[in-house]
């Protein structure tokens, strides 16, 4: 499996702190399945605004570490980039932000409570430059949770989105678990990745949410959230994904 979303850098961001931690998260993602991890820090102006150079230099030296350990998994690098009227310009100056540096896909990271304005318009803007927004755990946005119908839109001209596999299996939260499998059924959803910051409170695991994927929709679901999309993505291809279904009726009747 492919991870494309993980804080697995240490001293970067609110991921681990420490090499050591990078090296025992690997080592559990690996056991996992996992093959392939991007390392995406948080990139939050203000907060969080490691340079490129940092970002393939802790790549490296974690690369390094789990080869000599003889840990299977290989590390490529992007962001978890927050949206903000600058963003358009940040993923041309600043290398490490596009998935492996290919230049065609970025994490999208919204407020955890709200979108801004033309969120939608901002983001087709950016696809339509040819870099496509791959938005990060909407099942977590609060506006999002109760909105999930609005990224049909955007889904249909080709913005992507990634749900958290925790979500997926209920450790964030009913309502978060509800709103993913509302996305998965409408074919809202085209990656799941861990998110992980930990190797404790937000582990890197994958398989219980692909699993439980393919028990309520089949395994070449499963296969193509976990696999084949992210593997498309990590490598800079057009990603093929089922047509999303128009959501119906009204947000009461969701859930």
């Amino acid at each position: 499996m492919i991870d494309i979303h993980c804080h697995i850098l240490p001293g970067i961001d609110d991921g681990p702190a420490e090499i050591d931690e990078s090296v025992e998260m690997c080592r559990m993602a690996a056991s996992d399945g996992v093959t392939v991890i991007v390392a995406t820090p948080h990139f939050t102006p203000g907060q969080y605004m490691a340079g490129s150079a940092r970002v393939y230099e802790e790549a490296s030296r974690l690369s390094a570490a789990l080869r000599r350990l003889d840990i299977p998994i290989k590390i490529f690098t992007g962001a978890d980039v927050a949206i903000s009227p600058e963003v358009p310009v940040q993923l041309r100056s600043v290398g490490h932000l596009t998935i492996n540096g290919a230049g065609r896909y970025f994490l999208a990271e919204f407020p955890h409570t709200h979108v801004p304005p033309n969120w939608d318009g901002f983001l087709l803007s950016i696809a339509a430059s040819g870099i496509t927004p791959v938005i990060t755990h909407p099942e977590r946005n609060l506006w999002f949770m109760n909105h999930p119908e609005a990224l049909y839109p955007v889904v249909a001209k080709g913005v992507l989105v990634q749900i958290t596999a925790m979500s997926l299996t209920g450790e964030f939260g009913e309502q978060a678990q509800e709103v993913s499998l509302y996305l998965l059924r409408h074919n809202l959803a085209h990656v799941i990745a861990t998110d992980a910051h930990s190797a404790t409170y937000r582990p890197p695991i994958l398989s219980e949410a692909a699993d439980m994927v393919a028990d309520l929709f089949g395994r070449d679901k499963a296969d193509r959230l976990v696999r084949t999309a992210p593997a498309a993505i990590v490598e800079g291809r057009p990603v093929s994904f089922e047509e999303p279904i128009v959501p119906s009726g009204s947000k009461a009747g969701l859930f």
